[in-house]
């Protein structure tokens, strides 16, 4: 093939090239060392870009080259001097690597060490890629002579540098990896290389080719090394297309199944098989409105089980979340496909149904902050189509508010089937004057002056029902509006406040600071019927809480303490 023929003068300048880069000289330890050290770095902090410029400067191909050109032409003292200049080569960048990695001590295990742990037979078929191109530079004058080291560099100096890096780590087996893909790599280019060499006419005698008995003889070692590695490669690569298609297929299914669960998003998944229990072991992240039950997860392991054909644990890591749309847009996100897409109409009625039920109560309580929606589920119940909605809120909903939603339901679904259920959850909020009441607020009139005339009518109201022991005054809520003070007292007796107490305070208040002012009295009946007679129940937990000083401040503190475990 002429076109791989060089010329004479060209040859020489190859030879005198490669015989140079070969010498096993101080500058190509420096080399060595310099390079390594940028390796490792670059691994460390899982930097591409670092890894990068180790290999523009890697002197580690050069001798490779050189073992190859003394095997086709025979040269016995040019091969001498490159296997040499590789073999301590290769022990000074493992070795500076290591060092370099028990210094720095405490790192983590980055995604580009990781990658180069278990190679494939993919790596080698791009070292044989390299490896020409790397060798047909050199033969081409035209070509440039950086080229080279470019790509060959690429497959040397990180597999080494990664190697001591995993041994300073203490993990042997992620050595041997990344030392087993050098040295395919180390084959590839070697035997690759040669052949480029013999058809480009760089025989003993130049001109005339070695008889394809002795080169074979030459290179009978390292093509069987090739072949083995190859054969070692390829199966570790049929492995990892096995797993990876039962990744594929677990996700697949973990996709199916819960996405018949409301609001609910496969956000990734990871899994182990064990292969001396045969059981796979697989953890599944979601994202769910409310934290999966044992019998969810129960009926998705086993219909993973049932798909794959092999036992299967699953645990879902639950993070809640809730999808929430614009008006009367009802979608479900996914994750993004290829063609763009990330949002489809759902195609389950019950999740629809669903759906629309969440999108019709949060539109509704967007209008007022007072009310919040949990999450809504779907209650079987015979022919009943019932929709439990979970709520919070400083108020409750009424019976009127309810039925309103329920029809807009119906209307949005097309099933005058759906009942709607509430379950709600009162929440209060404990503020410095007490609990705050859903409406009880100074709001743009909470003035300076309006503050502190609140809070000192507090502190007379509280001095006013402490010379009271039949009632008690559990918190006094307070609002401005029309240019009137208006308090709410929560009451605890054990009757009605009597009507007369109220107008007598109010009489002492409005004398003291302003006539602008009006109470309401909310009184919850409580009475505890003793031995001493009848009291109320913060009294009586005062009496008893009283008599138990030295036993209460330990006992609470560890109920305390175990009620959030």
């Amino acid at each position: 093939m002429k076109i791989f023929l060089i010329s004479r003068e060209r040859f020489e300048i190859v030879h005198n090239d490669i015989a140079d880069g070969s010498e096993p000289a101080l500058r190509f330890y420096i080399l060595v060392a310099v390079s390594t050290l940028i390796a490792s770095f670059g691994l460390i902090l899982n930097s591409t870009a670092v890894v990068i410029g180790a290999m523009l400067v890697a002197p580690l191909m050069t001798p490779i080259f050189g073992i190859s050109l003394a095997l086709v032409r025979g040269e016995t003292g040019l091969f001498g001097r490159a296997i040499r200049a590789e073999i301590f080569g290769v022990i000074a960048a493992v070795t500076m690597s290591l060092l370099l990695g028990l210094t720095l001590g405490d790192f983590e295990p980055t995604n580009e060490m990781l990658s180069r742990t278990s190679p494939t037979l993919f790596d080698l078929l791009v070292a044989v890629l390299a490896g020409f191109a790397g060798a047909y530079a050199l033969v081409d004058e035209k070509l440039s002579p950086a080229l080279p080291g470019v790509a060959i560099a690429t497959a040397i100096v990180p597999p080494l540098a990664n190697c001591g890096l995993c041994l300073a780590l203490g993990d042997v087996a992620a050595a041997v990896g990344s030392f087993l893909l050098f040295f395919a790599n180390f084959l590839s280019i070697l035997v690759v290389a040669s052949i480029t060499f013999v058809l480009s006419g760089m025989a003993r005698s130049f001109g005339a080719r070695e008889k394809g008995i002795t080169l074979l003889r030459r290179f009978q070692l390292p093509i069987v090394a090739f072949v083995l590695i190859a054969a070692f490669l390829g199966n570790s690569l049929f492995q990892i297309a096995q797993e990876r298609k039962m990744a594929r297929g677990i996700r697949e299914i973990l996709i199916q199944e819960t996405s018949l669960i409301p609001s609910t998003v496969l956000d990734g998944m990871n899994f182990y098989l064990e292969e001396e229990e045969d059981l796979i072991h697989v953890v599944a992240n979601v994202s769910t409105p409310a934290i999966l039950t044992p019998t969810q997860v129960s009926k998705i392991q086993n219909q993973l089980t049932l798909e794959i054909g092999r036992p299967i644990e699953l645990i879902m890591h639950c993070a809640l979340s809730s999808n929430v749309s614009a008006r009367g847009s009802i979608k479900n996100a996914i994750e993004q496909h290829l063609d763009g897409t990330f949002a489809k109409s759902l195609g389950n009625d019950t999740l629809k149904d669903i759906a629309i039920t969440e999108q019709i109560i949060r539109e509704y309580f967007a209008l007022e902050n007072a009310l919040d929606l949990n999450r809504v589920e779907f209650v079987p119940y015979g022919k009943r189509r019932l929709m439990l909605a979970h709520v919070f809120g400083f108020r409750l909903l009424s019976p009127q508010e309810i039925e309103q939603l329920q029809t807009d339901i119906r209307k949005a679904s097309g099933d005058d089937s759906i009942e709607l259920l509430i379950s709600q959850v009162e929440k209060t909020i404990q503020t410095p004057e007490g609990a705050f009441r859903y409406g009880w607020f100074l709001g743009k009139e909470g003035t300076p002056d309006n503050l502190t005339r609140t809070r000192l009518i507090k502190a007379d109201i509280v001095d006013y029902f402490g010379h009271d022991n039949a009632f008690t005054l559990v918190n006094a809520n307070a609002t401005y509006l029309d240019d009137k003070f208006h308090f709410l007292l929560e009451i605890t007796g054990p009757e009605l406040y009597p009507v007369s107490r109220i107008e007598q305070l109010q009489s002492l208040l409005k004398q003291k600071y302003t006539n602008q002012v009006d109470f309401y009295a909310w009184t919850r009946i409580e009475v505890v019927h003793g031995p001493e007679g009848p009291l109320s129940m913060k009294e009586l937990s005062a009496y008893f809480s009283s008599r138990q000083k030295e036993t209460l401040p330990e006992t609470i503190p560890l109920i305390l303490e175990a009620s959030r475990r």
